[in-house]
């Protein structure tokens, strides 16, 4: 294997993809625009819908005035659980949560506890001080009031790592499946063979020159995405790590879609029927917990584990799976696929036929 072949192969597909609009466009236009839409959104449009959460509200009729007069103030009030409340507020779906201790009285031991975001800390306080004066409430310490830090954006916290599992799909399907298909088609792939050039090196060069444009993916779309999402150093690190992981999933899945076609028409449809279920079917754009069918769904497609994973990584919060889950079923996915790829790809599409071999 030597280095000029691999370099000389390396440069020949960088000009094919400069050619192939549509490739470029799917593989890293688009995510890169999503991400952008998105990051716009949140930095120009910021959500004011000012909601509370309420944590025992009810136990009591003390405590059931004051919600009333916190709810006089203009502020829509929703009773939850602690555990709910507190995830809530983290995400950013509540501005604040108010949580009366057990038993609580006015004036009583145990203080009215406030907890709130701090784009909304000075809102809250101010519509607690004003419930306190309806019920008649001394300003004795009897609130304990406290600011959290919160997610920015709920919504972009959820899709913005789901585009980054959308960015390596759009790459194994649009920048491997499709070129080699239309390589076997032409005949080009079995042109090499008769060239000094070897197997190992045209394959090493077409994985290494994916990989190359997913670091220009994932840099790109991480650096946008940190205007709204803190990241921390170890945080790059471990979504890189994903991300190589996730590449060479998603480059296999599309060798072996490319190997699967018998001509270049029935390629191209079982790559857009590909496409389709892996974006919306993939834990990308919505959570599929609260459909039994998505989540079912999710569980036999390659991406929601990756999408998942990423989700973990960037924004500390629960997936659907423990994360090792996910990247034992990454790496599972990708042993199964690759031994479907070696067994289904061939250089040209006659000897790619699956009729003809049997």
């Amino acid at each position: 294997m030597t280095l000029a072949r691999i370099r000389a192969l390396f440069s020949i597909q960088l000009a094919e993809t400069r050619r192939d609009f549509g490739a470029v466009f799917l593989s890293l236009v688009f995510p890169l625009f999503f991400v952008l839409l998105l990051s716009g959104s949140v930095l120009l449009s910021p959500d004011f819908t000012v909601e509370f959460g309420v944590v025992n509200g009810d136990t009591n009729a003390e405590s059931r005035a004051f919600a009333d007069a916190l709810a006089s103030q203009n502020v829509a009030l929703r009773t939850l659980g602690a555990d709910e409340a507190a995830s809530g507020l983290d995400s950013g779906e509540l501005s604040a949560v108010v949580t009366f201790p057990d038993g609580w009285r006015p004036g009583g031991a145990e203080p009215l506890r406030l907890d709130s975001g701090e784009t909304f800390s000075g809102f809250a306080q101010t519509a607690v001080d004003a419930a306190r004066a309806r019920v008649g409430l001394a300003d004795d310490g009897s609130i304990d009031a406290r600011v959290v830090t919160q997610a920015r954006n709920a919504e972009f916290n959820f899709i913005y790592p789901g585009m980054l599992a959308l960015a390596l799909v759009q790459l194994g399907l649009f920048m491997t499946a499709t070129p080699i298909l239309k390589a076997r088609d032409r005949g080009t792939l079995r042109y090499l063979l008769l060239t000094p050039l070897t197997k190992t090196e045209m394959v090493f060069s077409q994985i290494a020159f994916r990989l190359a444009v997913a670091v220009v993916q994932i840099s790109i779309l991480l650096g946008v995405g940190s205007f709204i999402v803190d990241l921390t150093l170890l945080q790059w690190v471990q979504t890189a790590g994903l991300a190589l992981m996730g590449v060479v999933m998603l480059i296999a899945v599309g060798y072996a879609l490319s190997g699967l076609a018998s001509s270049t028409e029935s390629g191209m449809a079982l790559i857009m029927i590909a496409n389709f279920t892996l974006m919306f079917g993939g834990n990308i754009f919505w959570d599929p917990e609260g459909s039994t069918v998505l989540m079912a769904i999710a569980h036999v497609l390659p991406v929601s584990y990756l999408a998942d994973a990423f989700r973990q990584v960037i924004t500390h919060t629960d997936g659907l799976w423990p994360l090792w889950v996910d990247l034992v079923a990454i790496v599972g996915w990708t042993a199964a696929i690759l031994m479907l790829a070696t067994r289904t790809f061939s250089f040209d599409m006659r000897s790619g036929d699956t009729t003809q071999r049997a």
